[in-house]
């Protein structure tokens, strides 16, 4: 027997028939893997996809959204963490509110977390088509998109195993591609006198109001996502108890660090920025002006190259991310059971999930604006993870039936008391709050669209199970 087969056998893999499923998906994903799946899933493409626009929001900074909302989910990936080992499927949030709350709030839930999953890779697709353009400008949008979306769909379906075996090299290039940019940048303000002349400013923190920071820091939680990717992973690693609270907690501190640097670098060599923000063109290509500005003609090519390359790498994560999401829920029979829970045999991937995505993303990159796609995408996100915190107390202090913390020896129905109620409770609610406020700031039309997707995800549920009055058979909990 193989070593890692000896530790899939190991009593702290996860047996999924206590939950009413058997194991389908492969286990190949360790913390390493998880940790490189999570960053690229958030760098580098997260600052340069939305550069342009959270400066146009805020009024002036980029550094301060991507360093607030790092904060907030880090609040957040602690109850994502607590959530895995008390149910570690595949699912994410859709399974944590539906085991920890109540499964209809789950599916709700779910349904509205949809909207990250399936329409981020359009984000990227979409992003990146307009980048190309920059080159290739005779050819369409639309066709830059296809190609795009469609290629990497195809790479998806041979599974995970493919990503962890590339992921942390993928890894490796988009860390060298966005740090050697920001000593680049960096190298013009102080020594070419680019921009503000010195790395020591406050003009990268310059905002129009506190309405105005919370509605970028929401729209910025869009370069978060992959900590929550993370967990969709769950049956396909091989200890996800605890490798995926390590790698959340890498990711988030990684993530949050590069994007921090990048907005304040960034922002230093275009102190002028309000000649350049009525140009839709130069907001959604803000980063490759910058690069050009500093490092001339052949390093924007270089910077467009790895841009692409990880906006590849990206769209390959979020669309296995968001398959799995619609694997959880079709398993469940809350959405079509044999058309989403239906597994490749060959490859072991989601594979109708992964073609519906592919075919969305097609659809709305050629569509609709990527100042639109980006708000709407983070509609689900905020509501999901808000719901999330909540949970965590319902789970804990309201229905008693949480895991106890390792030291403890993992009690069940465990009932936190003293300090710990900082973990369990404080700390949740506080999430819960953060994420709340952030919502209520973002974009009002993103708003209104979601909650036409929600209504319609409410009235679906209604209809599937006759008023709530119904359960399909592994969610009798």
């Amino acid at each position: 027997m193989s070593i890692a087969n000896k530790e899939i056998m190991n009593s702290d893999v996860p047996d999924l028939t206590k939950f009413g499923y058997k194991q389908e998906l492969n286990r190949t994903m360790n913390v390493w893997q998880l940790t490189a799946f999570g960053l690229n899933y958030m760098v580098p493409i997260a600052p340069a996809t939305i550069f342009g626009i959270l400066l146009q929001i805020s009024g002036g900074t980029v550094a301060l959204p991507f360093l607030v909302a790092g904060i907030a989910m880090l609040l957040t990936g602690l109850s994502y963490s607590l959530m895995v080992k008390n149910f570690p499927l595949a699912g994410s949030v859709y399974n944590y509110v539906g085991r920890g709350w109540n499964i209809h709030l789950g599916f709700i839930t779910g349904c509205v977390l949809t909207l990250d999953y399936i329409l981020i890779p359009t984000v990227t697709a979409s992003s990146s088509a307009y980048f190309i353009q920059q080159y290739f400008p005779s050819i369409p949008h639309w066709i830059l998109v296809g190609v795009f979306s469609v290629g990497i769909g195809l790479m998806n379906l041979f599974g995970v195993e493919l990503l962890s075996k590339m992921g942390l090299w993928l890894l490796f290039i988009g860390e060298f591609v966005v740090w050697l940019a920001i000593l680049v940048w960096a190298h013009a303000v102080q020594f070419n006198h680019i921009g503000t002349g010195t790395l020591f400013s406050s003009e990268p923190f310059q905002f129009t109001s506190i309405p105005a920071l919370a509605s970028a820091t929401s729209l910025a939680v869009l370069s978060f996502l992959g900590f929550d990717a993370i967990t969709t992973l769950a049956e396909e690693t091989n200890h996800p108890k605890k490798d995926i609270p390590k790698a959340i907690y890498w990711c988030l501190g990684i993530g949050t660090l590069t994007m921090f640097m990048t907005g304040y670098i960034g922002m230093l060599v275009v102190p002028d920025w309000q000649s350049h923000i009525s140009s839709e063109s130069w907001v959604n290509t803000a980063l490759f002006q910058v690069t050009r500005m500093t490092g001339g003609e052949g390093f924007a090519i270089f910077y467009t190259a790895g841009y692409v390359t990880e906006c590849a790498v990206f769209n390959l994560v979020a669309t296995a991310a968001g398959a799995r999401l619609l694997y959880g829920m079709g398993r469940d029979a809350l959405i079509p059971k044999s058309i989403f829970s239906k597994i490749n045999k060959r490859w072991k991937t989601p594979h109708w999930n992964i073609v519906l995505i592919v075919l969305i993303e097609f659809i709305l990159g050629m569509s609709i604006n990527l100042t639109t796609l980006s708000n709407l995408v983070n509609y689900g996100a905020l509501s999901a993870f808000a719901m999330l915190n909540l949970s965590i107390i319902w789970l804990y202090y309201i229905k008693k039936k949480g895991l106890g913390p390792q030291e403890l020896g993992h009690l069940k129905n465990w009932t936190p008391s003293g300090w710990r109620h900082i973990r369990y409770f404080i700390l949740p609610l506080t999430g819960f709050i953060v994420t709340a406020y952030v919502w209520i700031s973002m974009d009002h039309i993103a708003q209104i669209i979601g909650t036409i997707w929600l209504s319609i995800g409410v009235i679906f549920l209604l209809i599937k199970t006759k008023g709530l009055r119904e359960l399909p058979p592994n969610l009798h909990l």
